[in-house]
């Protein structure tokens, strides 16, 4: 498996998860929380806050509303 990092802070790796109570699947940074909902749209132009979009979904923005798949 090939580890990827956040191209918007370089530190973080993305890990591929899937939110519990939706379904959705999200790719989010372990470092900053940047967070894409799918892999080949990764970039550091283009990213969703973490916390913004659960708290936008009415859920509340931890990980533990996440079932992570792939680190």
């Amino acid at each position: 498996m090939t580890v990827m990092f956040c191209p918007r802070c370089k530190q973080g790796e993305i890990a591929k998860a899937t939110i519990r109570k939706t379904g959705s699947l999200i790719f989010v940074c372990q470092e900053c929380e940047a967070a894409w909902f799918f892999a080949s749209e990764i970039s550091e132009a283009e990213f969703t806050d973490f916390g913004n979009h659960m708290e936008g979904i009415g859920l509340e923005p931890r990980w533990i509303e996440l079932d992570v798949t792939t680190i």
